[in-house]
């Protein structure tokens, strides 16, 4: 009996694949360029083609990978119960472009999945999903329902107070929206080891950066509200509310062997751009509300884990905080509003952690984020301005693609979530 259940289930993956790859060779190539009309309030969103990612992961999948985990984390992601979010895409027309957008809803930053449905009319009643009769369009919110009691007002927010954008039919793409126009985009694409990200920004103003460092991560982005941050950096909302950009060299951290292994203490250059002119002694006095009461606060300098501190003012709206004392020589500027480079594997990072290390390897969310970054050899920015670009360079045997699935399923594993 388990033998037929084994035969039967591996017919049935092997269906599924056999119909995909069916499915990628029939579907229209999308023109070069289209309209797109999103809410007003949309402050960014994600262009993807499925059929051109799927044909090319599926590629990679079954005739580049090499690794037999994959396969069958893919085919346990798909077939779970607990993955609601990968059967809302059933909904969709696969054979058109998808669009993850970032709108104001009911007040709040949502992320939302629009394309068009895969059957018209569309019939489903689930509240996941809200529909325009009218254009065809079809949202959906990833993971939860919307709102009963606000529904038609939801609806006029995504169907009637609207804007609309010419963009390239890329098989992926990310923009930024700010005042209603596109400020910046990003376009990615693969070859070998090596992803691209061609970049285009609408800045013309320089601002004050950090001067990137050998043996660390650097990472330069400007803010539009807490749009694209994670829930427990949102906490954190009386200083980024301030903030109109950040400049980052992070280099790793260390066990804090005099009072808590499992409390490392960070070594980081960060440079803080604000919206209007803010004093140190202020900035002091909100980073107090969120650091442990433990830590000792001077003039300047805040002690926390035995570990120095050091803040200075550099302009009226420009504050260095860092593990080291300031100096002139590391500032710069740059027009770029996002700019990353050197090595991801600083981010995981913790030295002299002894036993702990093995206990730290046993959290799977730790570990695939360690095993990605550490998959990357460098980060490089392409030196021609007319031409700006990004270079992701995986080490030798990586297979770019699949060390990215590798990450999602590791991170949104049905069994250990």
């Amino acid at each position: 009996m388990k033998i037929l259940k084994n035969i039967f289930k591996y017919f049935l993956i092997s269906i599924v694949w056999t119909t995909i790859l069916f499915t990628i060779y029939w579907i229209k190539l999308p023109t070069a360029k289209s309209n797109i009309t999103l809410p007003t309030s949309t402050t960014a969103f994600i262009q993807i083609t499925p059929k051109e990612i799927i044909k090319g992961l599926l590629f990679d999948i079954y005739f580049k990978n090499n690794d037999v985990e994959i396969t069958n984390a893919l085919h346990s992601y798909i077939f779970s119960k607990k993955t609601p979010n990968s059967r809302i895409f059933l909904e969709y027309d696969l054979s058109k472009p998808l669009y993850l957008v970032q709108c104001i809803v009911e007040g709040n930053p949502t992320w939302l999945l629009k394309g068009t449905p895969k059957d018209i009319p569309f019939r489903s009643a689930s509240s996941l999903f809200i529909c325009s009769k009218k254009t065809n369009e079809l949202y959906s919110l990833l993971g939860k329902p919307f709102p009963i009691k606000n529904r038609r007002k939801i609806q006029q927010t995504l169907f009637q107070n609207n804007i609309q954008f010419r963009i390239s039919n890329s098989p992926l793409a990310a923009y930024s929206i700010t005042n209603s126009k596109i400020n910046s985009s990003y376009f990615p694409e693969s070859f070998n080891n090596i992803v691209k990200l061609a970049t285009n920004d609408s800045r013309d103003k320089q601002r004050k950066v950090l001067v990137s460092r050998p043996n660390s991560f650097h990472l330069t982005s400007e803010l539009n509200g807490k749009r694209l941050l994670p829930s427990y950096i949102k906490e954190y909302s009386s200083i980024i509310d301030k903030l109109k950009g950040f400049s980052l060299n992070y280099y790793g951290a260390e066990s804090n062997a005099k009072t808590d292994f499992l409390s490392p203490v960070p070594h980081f250059e960060l440079l803080l751009n604000f919206k209007e002119a803010l004093v140190v002694d202020s900035l002091i006095k909100i980073i107090a509300l969120h650091i442990p009461k433990e830590a000792s606060i001077t003039p300047g300098t805040i002690q926390l884990y035995y570990k120095n501190y050091y803040i200075h003012q550099v302009d009226s709206c420009t504050i260095y905080l860092s593990s080291d004392i300031y100096r002139k020589n590391k500032i710069g500027y740059s027009k770029r509003s996002l700019l990353f480079k050197g090595q991801p594997k600083y981010l995981t990072q913790i030295k002299n952690l002894g036993i702990w290390e093995t206990v730290l390897s046993f959290i799977p969310t730790y570990k695939s984020t360690d095993f990605f970054f550490n998959s990357i050899e460098k980060i490089v920015n392409n030196a021609n301005p007319s031409k700006p670009a990004i270079n992701i360079v995986f080490k030798k045997n990586a297979i770019p693609s699949i060390e990215i699935l590798r990450l999602f399923l590791a991170l949104n594993n049905p069994v250990e979530n």
